[in-house]
């Protein structure tokens, strides 16, 4: 029976962190760019909260759900493969940097989980436009350029995280603790 509560829990917790995936990638500030229409969202803020408190299993499915979701209900569709690489990276590099950090809630390592999965979105936002740009049939050479038109959006996505993901995870465990106290 204790099985199927957690297993009950983890489900609605994944969809919860999935809806606010969803919001907060509704939440944008766009980033004037010669290519694509780059934006900042705090939607991959919390695919990192989700793994944290979550584990990988249901926090990428949260991932998943909530950012993919918004691709397909706003007019990103032909993107959302993007989306699944970067979630997994991002959610990957969170899950391994938690691990390897004790999954310690201290807020030095929750910075050092900040810091790290803000260097990993740079790095997938610029794949991300890389590869959108071969898939259209831009020479190599040329994708590369266009992945370095796009990295302002990437860079302020990243300290953004850098700043939001310590933050949120600093406050969602106080009221988890508080509740559960």
């Amino acid at each position: 029976m204790l099985r199927s509560t957690n297993q009950v829990r983890n489900i609605t917790l994944a969809a919860v962190f999935a809806a606010i995936d969803y919001v907060l990638a509704m939440m944008q500030i766009h980033i004037p760019s010669p290519v694509g229409h780059p934006f900042i969202d705090l939607g991959f803020t919390f695919v990192v909260i989700g793994m944290i408190f979550l584990g990988f299993k249901y926090g990428i499915i949260a991932g998943l759900i909530g950012l993919v979701l918004f691709d397909f209900l706003n007019g990103y569709a032909a993107h959302a493969y993007l989306t699944v690489m970067e979630v997994l990276m991002v959610g990957g590099v969170a899950t391994l940097t938690f691990n390897a950090l004790g999954r310690s809630m201290k807020g030095s390592r929750l910075i050092i989980l900040g810091i790290t999965t803000g260097i990993t979105k740079m790095i997938s936002g610029y794949l991300r436009y890389v590869i959108e740009a071969l898939m259209v049939g831009s020479h190599f050479n040329t994708a590369l350029a266009m992945g370095v038109a796009a990295v302002p959006a990437s860079v302020a996505t990243g300290i953004a995280m850098m700043i939001t993901v310590p933050l949120f995870g600093i406050i969602l465990y106080r009221v988890i603790h508080h509740l559960r106290a």
